[in-house]
């Protein structure tokens, strides 16, 4: 059997671990400032990479919308005009 004293009961029964209720205080506060922090370095990571993702769309989209949907077809009105030297061209 274990043989406890009334220190050793009194340090058990802070949060459990040696160094009584204040040592078990400062570890709940520094476990909580982590994993505030961790949060917080998370969303600004994710708020970076959704900034660079929606930028790339919209460059994207903007780019997709430049191009015209058709071919390039040019409409225009033509004259042939007729001259000596090309009819003795075509005369063999």
């Amino acid at each position: 059997m274990n043989q406890r004293t009334t220190r050793s009961r009194y340090v058990e029964m802070g949060f459990g671990r040696r160094g009584g209720f204040w040592a078990g205080v400062v570890a709940v506060l520094s476990g909580i400032v982590v994993i505030v922090l961790a949060v917080l370095f998370s969303a600004l990571f994710l708020g970076l990479f959704v900034a660079i993702a929606v930028g790339v769309m919209v460059r994207a989209w903007l780019l997709g919308r430049s191009k015209p949907s058709q071919p390039d077809v040019i409409e225009a009105e033509y004259t042939v005009v007729e001259s000596a030297e090309s009819q003795r061209r075509r005369k063999p």
